[in-house]
């Protein structure tokens, strides 16, 4: 009976570690791909900086964007 209670007091926690992992990959995600296309941008059209600041700032509220559906989704589903 003990360990029944101890996991259900578990359960909620681990729901919230999961939902952070969840958040924090959805935003560095979307950075690394957004680095990565601003990288080939840059070098494809030798304009060093413009293309990876552009991307990652694009990239930065993509992933932003992502973790908005990501919360509703949720809040939906309750």
């Amino acid at each position: 009976m003990a360990n029944d209670e101890e996991n259900d007091n578990k359960k909620p926690s681990m729901q919230g570690l999961s939902f952070a992992y969840r958040i924090s990959t959805e935003l560095l995600g979307a950075l690394i791909v957004s680095v990565v296309i601003g990288l080939l941008i840059d070098k494809m059209f030798d304009s060093k900086p413009i293309g990876l600041i552009t991307l990652i700032i694009l990239g930065f509220f993509a992933g932003l964007l992502n973790i908005y559906r990501l919360i509703r989704r949720i809040e939906n589903s309750k």
